[in-house]
C-alpha cells in the first residue's frame, strides 16, 4: 500500500469482489443452525479493488471474504461494475457480524459504510441473509479469523483463548453493536464519484483504490 493511502485515507472503497485461486470453507452460526459456504478470498490491493466486477452470476452457497487485516481505517464498500445483487456481512476480529447490508444494488457507486472498522467483509448472493436468518451477532468461522487472532496473541506474548471462549457472544454485546451511532459520528458524505475520503474531509477524486 502506498504512503499516500497509509497517511490520508479515512475510508477505503472496496469494489464488490474478483476470484482468487485460494478458497476455503466458511461457516456462519445462526439461531437456525450452521450455514456453510465455499468462499474465495481477497487480500491483496488488486484483489480487493477488482472484486466480483463483471461476473454474470455467483454459484449458490458461494461467496467472497475480504481480508482487511492490513487495512487500519474504516472500510466502505460499493457495487461499481458489479452485475449481481449481493448481501454484505461486516465482521469484527472475534468473528462476530456487527453490520449487514442486504440486496446491494448492482452497478451502484453509492458507498456502503459500517458504523465501525471491520476485520473482514463477506459477500453472498442477495437473499441469503433472509433465507438463512443471518443476523447481527451471529458468528463466522473461517481460518482467517483463527490465524489473525493467533498472531495478535503471539505478538502480545499471550495464549489464544479456547474456541468456546472466542466464539461466545453475550446478549449485551449484541445489543451494544446494534445501537445507532450518535449523529456527530456519522461518516462524511461521499461525492458522486464514490471516492475515498481523506482524514481532513477532502474527497480524493480517483476510482483507482488500493492499487496505488
Amino acid at each position: 500500500m502506498s504512503k499516500f493511502l497509509k497517511l490520508f485515507l479515512a475510508l477505503i472503497v472496496v469494489a464488490g469482489c474478483s476470484p482468487k485461486e485460494n478458497s476455503g470453507n466458511l461457516t456462519i452460526s445462526t439461531e437456525n443452525g450452521d450455514v456453510r459456504y465455499n468462499v474465495e478470498e481477497a487480500q491483496t490491493p488488486e484483489e480487493l479493488e477488482k472484486g466480483l466486477m463483471n461476473r454474470d452470476s455467483l454459484a449458490a452457497d458461494s461467496g467472497m471474504i475480504f481480508n482487511l487485516a492490513d487495512v487500519e481505517n474504516q472500510v466502505a464498500m460499493w457495487m461499481k461494475d458489479t452485475k449481481i445483487p449481493l448481501d454484505m456481512l461486516f465482521v469484527n476480529s472475534n468473528g462476530r457480524i456487527f453490520f449487514i447490508e442486504e440486496n446491494a444494488m448492482p452497478m451502484s457507486e453509492e458507498l456502503i459504510i459500517a458504523p465501525e472498522p471491520a476485520l473482514a467483509v463477506i459477500e453472498l448472493n442477495a437473499g441469503d441473509v433472509k433465507k438463512h436468518g443471518i443476523k447481527i451477532g451471529d458468528t463466522v468461522k473461517h481460518h482467517f479469523f483463527d490465524e489473525f487472532n493467533k498472531k495478535v496473541y503471539e505478538d502480545e506474548g499471550k495464549q489464544p483463548p479456547r474456541e468456546e471462549e472466542s466464539n461466545s457472544v453475550s446478549s449485551q454485546e449484541v445489543q451494544e453493536d446494534a445501537q445507532p451511532q450518535p449523529a456527530d459520528t456519522e461518516p462524511a458524505s461521499p461525492s458522486d464519484e464514490g471516492s475515498p475520503v481523506s482524514q481532513d474531509g477532502e474527497i480524493n477524486k480517483t476510482e483507482k483504490v488500493l492499487s496505488e
